[in-house]
């Protein structure tokens, strides 16, 4: 049974781990359960604890071969898969050459069916006990669909005016998307801005391409906004928004504020899993590991030191409590996907309170000596893709609506 206050959901991807080069491979007939893909082994036992198990299957028939990845503390392994399915019973071994390790699951699936979670029983002879290896009740869960990271698109440089107003009152205000978005994320948000709001400022929105470096990505809405001839804006940034803004000031660009929504300013530890991730597998991501390169070297930054009293920064937090309408969510039913997945590898990292993909402690820029402003309290049961929408956090368009 659930805990209320204990979850030992052991996860590590964000997107889909994909152990064969992020390609696509056809689907083999399926005389039974379509089971094939990527599962992440779950557990609320003991028996689990510091334990991590993915896996992909690669279905013919009833027949099933695969690889899985297993983290056990902070070591990983890889290992091979074989199993069977038939008439709905499933079982699935593990070996793994590196270390003397080896697991079987074995569970029902309803034949005819392309499930999403099994419920089943897991045999591991990393648990003993009086000579027995130890069971315990899991179930896998499907994990999000591959992506052939090669065929990402690069993200264009657009620079686009959304709002206009003939004589505004008020500083420029540029809106600045976070990792994989373009400046349409933007819209349900500009879209219910208060009029007030409207006949005060211009409003932009700068697209970047957030797989390259958040550097070069800062330098590019320096001069875009030098080239529309515009003088100290106000630059609204989500998540790695707020870093190209800051790598903006850092390369000589001005402005009246910054307001960052779950920025990672202190990075965020799920980036040392990037290797497994093709998707982030890019310069701009791996910049956001918190203690080498990019990061570090923002925090002692001149340009940025000198600019922080400007700054305005809001975190959200999903957590496993009450929820503000007084009912009790393991994870909010509206949650991002993405965020969920995030929310149960950070398990593997303490965890740290954390809205789904950034920590809290990161997103509040919470280091000494540093005089951001936090304007609004912790964003209670708003995960990070929900920063930026007004439905699910209305507190963040009141605050902006305000500048």
């Amino acid at each position: 049974m659930r805990k209320k206050t204990t979850h030992l959901i052991l996860t590590i991807a964000i997107i889909a781990v994909v152990f064969s080069g992020c390609k696509k491979n056809a689907s083999d007939p399926v005389t039974d359960a379509n089971i094939a893909g990527t599962w992440e082994c779950v557990s609320e036992n003991s028996l689990l604890q510091g334990h991590y198990y993915q896996m992909e299957l690669f279905q013919n028939a009833t027949a099933f071969t695969g690889e899985a990845v297993v983290r056990i503390d902070s070591n990983q392994h890889i290992g091979l898969i074989s199993g069977s399915l038939s008439e709905g019973n499933l079982n699935v071994t593990g070996t793994f050459s590196s270390v003397a390790l080896s697991f079987r699951f074995t569970a029902y699936v309803t034949p005819g069916t392309a499930p999403t979670a099994i419920l089943g029983k897991f045999h591991t002879t990393s648990r003993v006990k009086n000579g027995k290896e130890l069971a315990t009740d899991v179930y896998l869960r499907r994990t999000l669909s591959k992506i052939n990271c090669n065929s990402l698109p690069d993200n264009p440089y657009q620079f686009i005016q959304k709002l206009s107003t003939p004589n505004p009152t008020g500083p420029p205000v540029i809106f600045v998307h976070g990792m994989d978005a373009t400046l349409k994320c933007w819209d349900t948000l500009i879209m219910n801005l208060s009029a007030e709001f409207k006949l005060k400022h211009n409003v932009y929105a700068f697209q970047y391409d957030w797989k390259d470096s958040i550097t070069v990505n800062g330098r590019a809405l320096r001069d875009s906004v030098a080239a529309r001839g515009l003088v100290n804006p106000i630059l609204i940034g989500h998540s790695m928004g707020g870093l190209v803004s800051r790598a903006y000031i850092a390369s000589g660009g001005t402005i009246t504020k910054l307001v960052t929504l779950g920025t990672p300013h202190l990075g965020t530890p799920l980036v040392s899993l990037i290797n497994l991730v093709c998707f982030a597998n890019f310069p701009g991501p791996r910049q956001m590991y918190p203690y080498t390169g990019f990061i570090p070297n923002m925090l002692h930054n001149a340009l940025d030191i000198a600019n922080r009293s400007k700054y305005w920064v809001i975190a959200g937090q999903m957590t496993d409590q009450l929820d503000n309408t007084g009912h009790y969510q393991w994870l909010p039913a509206w949650a991002a996907s993405i965020d969920r997945i995030g929310y149960d590898a950070f398990q593997l990292f303490g965890p740290p309170p954390n809205d789904g993909l950034v920590p809290v402690n990161s997103a509040n820029f919470d280091t000494l000596n540093v005089p951001v402003n936090r304007p609004l309290p912790l964003q209670q049961w708003v995960d990070h893709f929900n920063l930026i929408q007004p439905g699910r956090a209305p507190q963040v368009l009141q605050f902006i609506n305000s500048l």
